[in-house]
């Protein structure tokens, strides 16, 4: 899948000491998000996520509330989970790819961000550094969460 112009990919794989079935079920519940995204203030619905379940998130990143909406574009437990996200001048979709290995699972994230405004453009374009640091730290927090270990903020 390509990115839309003016748009970028990240990418990042973590291993996770457990099966996909335990990783998918913390991350397709939006009850554990916040424990996964420091940034993340609230979120709606809070619950399992579905196939085409929609919902909104604030964020507060430096200092600014940021809103956004959600919708699940693909959920099939246990392997993979795709969410688009709408911001101000701005959309993203963040896959999820979980597969089977000799330690538990590898976990593929990818975030496929790209303007959809003038505005979004100079958004995205400061973005990608911050945005890295922050699928890196969620990541990281995951598998924490997922293998019992005690998390850090940041």
């Amino acid at each position: 899948m390509s990115v839309p112009a003016g748009g970028f990919e990240l990418r990042t794989d973590v291993d996770i000491e457990r099966p996909p079935a335990a990783v998918f079920a913390l991350l397709a519940d939006t009850r554990w998000f916040r424990a996964l995204d420091s940034a993340l203030v609230e979120v709606e619905p809070e619950g399992p996520l579905a196939h085409g379940l929609t919902g909104r998130f604030l964020h507060r990143r430096a200092g600014l509330p940021a809103r956004t909406t959600w919708q699940v574009l693909t959920l099939e437990a246990p392997s993979r989970l795709v969410v688009e996200v709408r911001g101000m001048g701005y959309a993203m979709t963040e896959a999820l790819d979980l597969e089977g290995n000799a330690l538990g699972t590898r976990a593929r994230f990818r975030e496929r961000v790209w303007p959809t405004s003038f505005a979004g453009r100079v958004l995205v374009a400061l973005s990608g550094g911050i945005m890295r640091r922050d699928l890196r730290a969620r990541s990281a927090r995951l598998k924490a969460l997922v293998e019992g270990e005690p998390t850090t903020q940041g």
